[in-house]
């Protein structure tokens, strides 16, 4: 965490993907990170992949897919939360692996996932499209795994 602190991932377009449970912080310190290095003028954008995905789609019908695509393209950090909570379809595929293509090595981009990137590829139905998405992401990732009982848990508010 000290080394990812200093922002030097940004810089070399590393990616982060944290994986664990629902509830114990991947989101939390992903947008801490995602806050200090706004902090440091770097430009990131917060998205979860539902919600990616349907606004493809919207970019897809309003002719608008290809500005779209450019402009995820250029931010520093790209943060995609509940990744690959389930299965995807062949459309979803197809953007997964475009954006992947233009982000590698060169931005970075956070993944918070309850699934281990072993079960991605089964997520991603298998075959070449799998193989490529996850070639852009895992090779250049630092993987963080974290472990505990839900943090919303922890904190509700009807505990207290």
């Amino acid at each position: 965490m000290e080394e990812l602190a200093t922002n030097n991932y940004i810089e070399r377009g590393l990616n982060i993907i944290f994986v664990g449970a629902s509830g114990c912080g991947k989101t939390w310190l992903s947008n801490a990170l995602g806050v200090h290095a706004c902090r440091n003028r770097k430009t990131v954008l917060y998205i979860r992949l539902p919600e990616l995905f349907s606004k493809f789609e919207e970019k897809r019908i309003q002719g608008k897919y290809n500005e779209y695509l450019k402009r995820l393209g250029k931010y520093d950090l790209l943060i995609i939360d509940e990744f690959l909570l389930k299965p995807t379809n062949e459309s979803e595929r197809s953007d997964l692996l475009e954006l992947m293509e233009i982000r590698c090595n060169r931005k970075s981009t956070t993944f918070c996932s309850q699934y281990s990137f072993d079960g991605w590829h089964q997520l991603l139905d298998g075959g070449p499209i799998a193989d490529a998405i996850l070639d852009r992401i895992i090779n250049s990732s630092y993987l963080i795994t974290l472990h505990g009982k839900s943090l919303r848990e922890e904190y509700s508010r009807i505990k207290q």
